[in-house]
């Protein structure tokens, strides 16, 4: 695997400004916490993959478009990616609440 020099930043240009400088901080948070640089590369892919289909600001965004996202997303897809994929967002969104760029949880219980 070939590994970039800023593996954990985000320059996708599909993505807002705004919210891309939040996926990095977020990305970046998992590097500080030396966490695996194939950990931080999926949980990157993902999420771009994430916000690339909803273009809603974080703060404006709702369990129900997050539940339309993954209902789409999970069609054919073996169950531990689907955990991978619900394990990256609630860990995003959580992170997401706790800097306080979002002001209510979007993801429910599994």
């Amino acid at each position: 695997m070939e590994v970039t020099n800023k593996y954990w930043q985000s320059t996708h240009e599909e993505i807002s400004n705004q919210t891309r400088t939040i996926l990095n901080e977020y990305l970046l948070s998992l590097k500080l916490e030396n966490k695996a640089v194939a950990t931080i590369i999926k949980y990157r892919r993902i999420l771009e993959r994430f916000l690339i289909k909803c273009t809603t600001p974080l703060e404006e965004l709702t369990s129900v478009e997050v539940r339309r996202w993954l209902n789409g997303f999970s069609v054919n897809k073996k169950p531990k990616t689907i955990d991978l994929v619900l394990a990256t967002l609630s860990s995003f969104f959580n992170f997401c609440l706790e800097e306080e760029y979002m002001e209510n949880t979007v993801m429910k219980k599994r």
